[in-house]
């Protein structure tokens, strides 16, 4: 668990440092830095979790490498929740604290 609260400590960080830069160049948009720091916050904590179950899974599980295997693995679905955790999370936020004219049947391109 140590290392799931160190994960947490530094998503916080990294969000709030991030979501601070999002708040100032954003024109001072809240909804738009909160968007930010919660994914960070997310992409982090998921980092954490599998770069600390990834060697444990691979060695007592799968019998396998955990250098060999784990890094590739990790790195991919760290990209993979990171991406989903932007797009999906942003648009929620941004309905719920963002401007007003944003509709939920609102598409990209249209």
């Amino acid at each position: 668990w140590v290392e799931l609260k160190v994960a947490a400590l530094l998503g916080i960080g990294i969000g709030f440092a991030v979501g601070g830069l999002a708040y100032q160049a954003s024109g001072f948009d809240f909804g738009f830095a909160t968007t930010i720091f919660i994914a960070n916050f997310i992409s982090v904590l998921i980092a954490g979790l599998t770069g600390t179950l990834a060697p444990l899974i691979f060695t007592f599980i799968f019998h396998r490498d955990s250098g060999k295997w784990g890094g590739p693995l990790e790195t991919a679905i760290q990209d993979i929740v990171g991406s989903f955790v932007m797009v999906i999370l942003s648009y929620r936020v941004l309905l719920w604290i963002g401007p007003t004219e944003i509709e939920p049947n609102d598409m990209c391109g249209e």
